[in-house]
């Protein structure tokens, strides 16, 4: 996976947290809203270290900005 792929997807995860916690009446200790953000948290530590193997990442900013707009 590129890591333009992954910064693509912790964003849809981001927005996904967001609907989910809305959703629930922001009840942050609501069962459905723990096991995403769980979820999510194991995807950031996967992109990390895949940062880490390569520091010199230069973000395609583009990338995010069209998965914001697709997400809203």
């Amino acid at each position: 996976m590129s890591k333009d792929f992954l910064m693509v997807v912790i964003a849809k995860m981001h927005i996904k947290l967001n609907e989910l916690i809305e959703k629930n009446n922001f009840d942050l200790l609501c069962e459905e809203v723990q096991l995403y953000s769980r979820r999510l948290d194991k995807f950031l530590s996967y992109y990390y270290k895949a940062v880490e193997r390569e520091p010199n990442f230069e973000y395609d900013m583009h990338l995010l900005d069209n998965t914001v707009k697709c997400s809203v």
